[in-house]
């Protein structure tokens, strides 16, 4: 009996060294990441109502920011990839939302003043785009994620390529030859394919970015073991957040039981149907900011869940006040 004892014993430290190894080994890969501090909901500027009905759900919303200067030589980069990333621990489901980026908003706190939405991250870092999201669409996020557009060249490489359905206008930009139809684009095409601006509208080009999302999370879904562990070693050092070791590694554990057949939106859902030219300051005003604030809810949660805080119905007062309604 003590001869039995003992081996479970051995068997148990075994275990034990075994899983403190991998853990151990985890953390070194996640400690690649450049971290920031962690907000609270007050430091987020979650409005207090928002704050209840998030209590009510049990829905994880992290903000990923793709920033660029687009060749701009300041030191700030604009977030010109914003988007929503809803994780559904009911349902198991992952939806993710794309903000237009010249929406008019208001910056919140010290900054005090109305300007494009991608400004806030250019003025203020995460925080501050954190803070002018939950301000300007009642939202209550306080974790971001954001990826430099110079790694997307790097990072698309490390998967051998996307795949992405062109149109023969984006391959005459592009400079691709041929029909039109599939192509494997490689880093650099895909950074390029993710900039164009001229041949459509803000919010094709959004669709473009998230084509070349979908397009590595394909690539990545379908990676070996060996292959992961490689990308991730590599991919890291280009990802900036202030979401823990601790809950990135939750998140691992937790997506593993998720349907990865992700829903998009792109807010507003109306397209520039919902928005006007803003006087003076460029960019879109919104038709009704309190509709958008609706629709991205209603997509999130499911409708029924959202009741418009006070906080946003007077931002939206004071927007018209300021520079009138669409037309």
């Amino acid at each position: 009996m003590k001869k039995i004892l003992n081996i479970i014993v051995v068997i148990l430290m075994l275990l034990f060294v075994g899983i403190v190894g991998i853990n151990l080994y985890i953390d070194i890969l996640l400690n690649k990441i450049q971290h920031e501090q962690e907000l609270s909901e007050s430091e987020a500027g979650i409005a207090v109502e928002i704050i209840k009905q998030k209590e009510k759900a049990n829905v994880e919303n992290i903000v990923l920011f793709g920033l660029d200067n687009d060749g701009d030589k300041s030191e700030g980069k604009r977030s010109d990839a914003i988007k929503i990333i809803s994780l559904d621990l009911t349902n198991k489901k992952i939806k993710v939302s794309s903000l237009e980026r010249d929406l008019v908003v208001y910056l919140p706190n010290d900054h005090d003043r109305y300007a494009h939405l991608n400004w806030a991250h250019w003025f203020g870092g995460a925080e501050l785009a954190i803070q002018t999201i939950n301000h300007n669409f009642d939202m209550d996020i306080t974790k971001y994620v954001s990826v430099s557009f110079d790694s997307v060249e790097e990072i698309v490489d490390l998967v051998d390529g996307v795949d992405i359905s062109l149109t023969k206008s984006e391959m005459s930009v592009l400079r691709i030859s041929g029909n039109a139809g599939t192509y494997t684009l490689n880093g650099k095409q895909a950074l390029a394919y993710s900039r164009i601006r001229k041949l459509d509208s803000d919010y094709q080009r959004m669709q473009r970015q998230q084509n070349v999302i979908d397009g590595v999370v394909e690539k990545v879904t379908a990676m070996s073991y060996t292959e992961l562990l490689s990308f991730i070693n590599d991919g890291l050092e280009y990802v900036k957040t202030n979401i823990s070791n601790q809950d990135i590694k939750d998140y691992a554990l937790t997506l593993l039981d998720f349907d990865l057949d992700i829903k998009t939106l792109q807010i507003p859902s109306g397209g520039y149907e919902d928005t006007c030219r803003c006087p003076n300051l460029g960019g879109y005003l919104v038709r009704s900011y309190q509709d958008m604030s609706q629709d991205l809810h209603d997509f999130i949660y499911g409708e029924g869940f959202y009741t418009p805080s006070e906080t946003l119905l007077n931002n939206q007062s004071n927007i018209y006040e300021k520079y009138g309604y669409c037309e």
